[in-house]
């Protein structure tokens, strides 16, 4: 499941068109901070930072956080939440 600015989007094909409709050229991100703990067998995963869009002067803040599982002896991203941080 992704939850992306409050939108929760269900598997695998709607998630892929869902990133796919989100206007990520010329996107530049740079990530304060990042954290990790296990969790239920995978590893869940925090990170916030600034995002700034091509052509804009003021960067948005961002908090994302993720969790990984183990599969085949790689891992994939069973949920995923993305917010804008404003305000700050």
């Amino acid at each position: 499941m992704l939850s992306f600015e409050g939108a929760q989007t269900l598997g695998d094909a709607a998630i892929v068109e869902k990133l796919a409709s989100l206007p990520l050229d010329g996107l530049r991100h740079q990530v304060a901070t990042k954290d990790a703990q296990p969790c239920e067998g995978g590893i869940l995963i925090n990170v916030t930072g600034q995002l700034l869009a091509g052509g804009e002067s003021n960067p948005q803040f961002f908090c994302q956080t993720f969790l990984l599982k183990p599969e085949g002896g790689s891992y994939y991203v069973q949920n995923d939440i993305f917010r804008l941080v404003y305000g700050l």
